[in-house]
């Protein structure tokens, strides 16, 4: 599909900027995208830079493969030109390894040294060499987004992986915008129907807060697994009022108090009630049990989630280890003497007849159980 809109081009490497608006970017804090025209600029470049080098990305081993292998021909990445800026390229497939070879050209410029067994005239080789590179030249439809495409094809059921967020708003994205079905989405990306699913709902329900005129602002896109294990809980679901029809939340008034508590607050300096998802079950157990005045205490700051939790369980009986007590029963029946038997055989009798008893209605509901549907 995407092979035709993709042509071989050599194009000078000053020509050719890096993507701010990379899927790799997207996990943490919700940006609005880059338009073309700005991507230009040193500033935006440099913050990209620093973002791809501060965060590694895996720089440093590409790095040392093109110092000592050059840049070969399958290094090849993918770019599109800006609109509103003809002869202006910038990375939409190949973000770090541009980033690599940037800066092992800068590092060659300005004299750095390098391993001895590199000769200067192979450094000199390596710059003349990449001062223009081959590059696929995507051409297809300026609206659509291809970064994320190419690198959802490339990535998103590959070695590397992307995290769940990552996937959900390629995803989304594509059902959203081009009215695709869960089912196909999945078939373009290899992924299931029901797994496209699972990433689809949890997305739309961030989406929700990011458009929420209170919380909107404090949205960040590595919420997504908090969202994602809410709707793994029916308890929450119900809660919050999720529908699948129209793939929102429709209890406004419990939203923003959920939206509260995963959200910074900044009259307690920055803290958050809950910011794991492992915590989202002690939310369930506090709402399935109806533990209003431990909810109040955490809205309040005056509990954290852990010690609601422990206060809502402080009196429930643990249930005992059957194992134990059906160890404990049977020594301690095998341990009665023979003259406890002999006192008064008849009421012993009667009290092995009701031990027998619960043990025959034990066994037959565990046959029951047992036994296939």
């Amino acid at each position: 599909m995407y092979t035709e809109q993709l042509s071989a081009h050599r194009i000078d490497v000053a020509n050719i900027y890096l993507d701010p608006n990379n899927p790799r970017f997207w996990t943490g804090a919700a940006h609005n995208p880059v338009p073309d025209k700005r991507i230009v600029m040193p500033a935006v470049q440099k913050r990209t830079r620093d973002e791809i080098d501060n965060h590694n990305h895996g720089i440093d081993s590409l790095y040392n493969s093109i110092l000592y292998n050059g840049f070969l021909l399958l290094d090849r990445i993918v770019v599109r030109e800006l609109e509103g800026v003809p002869g202006k390229f910038v990375v939409v497939e190949g973000n770090r390894r541009f980033q690599s070879l940037s800066r092992l050209r800068q590092d060659i410029a300005e004299g750095r040294s390098f391993d001895a067994e590199i000769p200067p005239e192979q450094l000199e080789r390596l710059v003349a060499q990449t001062n223009e590179i081959e590059v696929l030249v995507y051409q297809g439809k300026s609206g659509e987004d291809i970064s994320w495409i190419l690198q959802g094809i490339r990535h998103i059921n590959g070695v590397r992986d992307w995290e769940p967020a990552q996937r959900a708003k390629l995803i989304a994205d594509q059902i959203d915008r081009l009215g695709q079905s869960m089912s196909a989405t999945g078939q373009q990306f290899g992924l299931s129907a029901v797994a496209v699913g699972r990433l689809y709902r949890p997305y739309k329900a961030l989406a929700q807060m990011a458009a929420d005129e209170d919380y909107g602002r404090k949205a960040r896109n590595d919420y997504f697994s908090l969202f994602e294990t809410v709707l793994r809980t029916s308890s929450l679901k119900d809660w919050l009022g999720w529908s699948d029809n129209t793939r929102s939340f429709s209890n406004v008034e419990n939203c923003k108090r959920f939206y509260s508590w995963i959200t910074p607050d900044e009259e307690q300096g920055n803290g958050r009630r809950i910011h794991d998802p492992r915590q989202i079950k002690d939310v369930a157990y506090l709402v399935e049990n109806q533990h209003w005045s431990l909810l109040s205490q955490l809205d309040s700051f005056e509990l954290t989630i852990d010690q609601a939790r422990n206060a809502a369980t402080a009196n429930v009986p643990k249930p005992k280890d059957w194992r134990k007590a059906m160890a404990a029963a049977t020594a301690m029946l095998g341990e009665l003497p023979q003259s406890a038997m002999s006192d008064d055989p008849e009421e012993f009798l009667c009290a092995l007849d009701a031990m027998l008893e619960v043990l025959i209605e034990r066994k037959r509901m565990v046959e029951v159980a047992l036994a296939p549907a």
